[in-house]
Formats: C-alpha cells, structure tokens, sequence
C-alpha cells in the first residue's frame, strides 16, 4: 500500500471513528440525563470531537474536491481564463493554509497550560486540529498544483501527465 493510500484511508477511518464517537457520547449524554446520573463529561468531549470532525470534514472533502462552489461565472469563461482562475483559486488557498497553520500553532502554545473545564487534558489538543487541518490542505492543494504544472507541460508537448516524474 503506498504512503498516500494508507494516509487517505487513515483519515477517513479516523473521522469515521470520531464521528461514531461523538455520536455516542451525545446518545450517552440524553440517556444518562433522563435514567440516570447527567455525565457531565460527556457534552464537553462531545463538543471537542465534533470541532475535530468538522476540521476533519473539511480535509475529506478538500481531497474528494467536493466543496460547494459557486461556478456560473468560471464555467462561462475560456479555457484560459478558467485555468487561471484555477491557479489562482489554489494559490489563495495555499495562502490561507499557511496563516491557518501559523495562527494554529500559535493557538496550541497559548493554550498548553489551560485545562478543560471537566476534562483530564489541555486546550491545546482540542486546537491541535488546526495546524494539522492546515497542513493536510496545504499538502493537497500543493498536489493540486502539482498536477496543473504537468497538464500544462503536457498540454504543450511534455511529457504525459501519469507518467512517472523519476
């Protein structure tokens, strides 16, 4: 299996988990309040699970390219509009992955010595989903880049886009 396969199937069964996860927890939390004892627990761990889904989410569907967009404008523009538009689209977004990074890690050393309020760890793992969030994005979107280069070669008379770079 190779490094970019085993790092995709990482991903999507480390979000899947999570979000059974937070799933749970809150089904836990509704029971145990109507039977029971209320776990008080439960609802501040569920909420960090699911800012880590969401962060997780939007890594998915960034590799999946399955945001929503607004493409009336570019789908009625050339070829070669529409391929800078691309550039552009991927360059804004690197751009925003390095400040999300930066401002991510940032956020974890301000918060390594504030604990949860009924929790056994520090904020600073609840936010660690940012840097991380950050560089997957900034990873694929490098990727993404990657591949236009080669379209763009192989438009021209390079060489062919799947053949091997080594």
């Amino acid at each position: 299996m190779t490094g970019l396969r085993w790092a995709r199937r990482a991903l999507h069964a480390t979000a899947i988990a999570l979000f059974v996860l937070m799933v749970g927890l809150v089904l836990a939390q509704v029971v145990a309040r109507k039977f029971f004892e209320p776990l008080v627990w439960s609802e501040e761990l569920a909420r960090y699970v699911f800012i880590w889904v969401a962060f997780l989410g939007w890594v998915v569907a960034s590799e999946r390219r399955s945001h929503i967009a607004i493409t009336q404008f570019s789908e009625r523009t050339g070829p070669r509009l529409q391929q800078v538009l691309g550039w552009l689209g991927d360059l804004g977004t690197l751009v925003l992955m390095i400040w999300l990074f930066w401002f991510g890690l940032k956020l974890v050393a301000n918060n390594r010595d504030v604990e949860t309020v009924t929790l056994f760890f520090n904020y600073a793992v609840v936010y660690a989903i940012l840097p991380v969030a950050a560089l997957a994005i900034a990873a694929l979107t490098l990727a993404r880049l990657r591949e236009r280069v080669h379209q763009r070669a192989f438009a021209s008379g390079g060489r062919d886009p799947g053949e091997s770079l080594l």
